[in-house]
């Protein structure tokens, strides 16, 4: 069933708040879930909720710590995550690195003692509407197998990209480095729904569609050797640069609820305004989307979309008509309203 997003946003924000969120922050924190079941990208959308607030409550996550930032050179920020909440590490990372893009042209910052913080594209799109460019890119726990190997070493390790145009939604490109996000095979269980049997392996090795057996398995990387190489080159920064823990070494963030994280993030926004007029840059990207969208469809498409332009259209739908909550998360809600004091109603669409 569909719920109203004010409804479900108000009843999240009163949960954080009760469990130790400022208000900034928490609205930081259920705009980021939100922002994920808006852009039908469910398994890191509210879903996420109940598992975020076990770790508060098992002290491996700070739900008050703010970010320690430090600017090394004009255009480069060291940041330590303190091991707070990954909306709240990750947000205000990008604010600082949207503020000195403004100073400096562009902002390169590496981030360690951070924590899972939802989909990458809400931290990028929050750029772009700033007239930027904007990159990010996170390690995660080992889930996905090296090209041609059977066990998980690397993160799915995702990468997010944005950039504005001007008549046309703004590019978004917000995909893990593996066939699929593990977000996706943990919402399956959820669900009682099987897989389809390209995503991972079991713990043998072997092709399956449980998710169960996937789950105690590995997934595999998009593409074969090119998602590898960028997997590892993602943990390179994350890990080698920015000093976090590799991928081998981050314990399984929702299952581990004794250690903390210590997840790595590098950011980079390009002010546009320095290279270009803003708008000559949006008419340049407008008319290059143009040309793309123009090209013949093949057999069984429609036509040619610009990465994000599905998401950005299921965005305003649901919208209007609400955001999917199935029964599992209903009753999560439902205990995270008993153990906060928090009233729940939230009316279906």
């Amino acid at each position: 069933m569909k719920y109203p997003v004010d409804s479900i946003r108000r009843f999240g924000i009163a949960v954080s708040i009760k469990a130790g969120m400022t208000q900034q922050n928490a609205e930081i924190f259920i705009d980021g879930m939100i922002a994920a079941d808006l852009r039908n990208i469910r398994s890191h959308g509210i879903t996420k909720f109940r598992g975020y607030l076990s770790r508060v409550e098992h002290g491996v996550s700070d739900i008050q710590a703010e970010p320690s930032i430090v600017r090394t050179a004009p255009s480069t920020l060291a940041v330590d995550g303190c091991n707070g909440m990954g909306s709240t590490v990750a947000w205000k990372t990008m604010e600082a690195c949207i503020q000195t893009a403004r100073e400096t042209g562009v902002a390169f910052a590496a981030v360690k003692n951070a924590s899972h913080h939802g989909i990458g594209g809400y931290y990028v799109m929050h750029a772009a509407e700033q007239g930027m460019i904007a990159f990010e890119v996170c390690n995660s726990p080992k889930l996905v197998a090296p090209f041609g190997g059977a066990k998980p070493l690397l993160g799915t390790n995702p990468i997010s990209i944005a950039i504005p145009a001007g008549q046309h939604p703004m590019l978004v490109c917000d995909m893990a480095t593996s066939v699929v996000a593990k977000g996706k095979i943990a919402l399956a269980i959820k669900e009682g729904r099987s897989i389809p049997d390209h995503w991972a392996l079991d713990a043998e090795g072997r092709k399956t569609t449980d998710p169960v057996a996937a789950n105690v398995g590995t997934l595999l990387p998009f593409g074969g050797p090119k998602g590898y190489a960028l997997a590892l080159i993602i943990d390179v920064l994350c890990h080698c640069l920015a000093g976090a823990n590799d991928s081998q070494h981050i314990p399984r963030v929702f299952e581990n609820l004794a250690e903390p994280s210590n997840i790595g993030y590098c950011m980079c926004v390009i002010d546009i305004g320095k290279f270009l007029p803003l708008h000559a840059f949006q008419q340049s990207v407008d008319e290059l989307f143009d040309s793309i969208k123009r090209c013949p469809p093949a057999e069984d498409f429609r036509g040619v979309l610009i990465p994000g332009e599905i998401e950005f259209a299921a965005a305003q739908k649901n919208l209007a008509e609400g955001i999917e909550l199935s029964e599992p998360v209903l009753k999560e809600f439902r205990e995270l309203s008993e153990k906060y004091g928090v009233d729940f109603y939230i009316p279906q669409n």
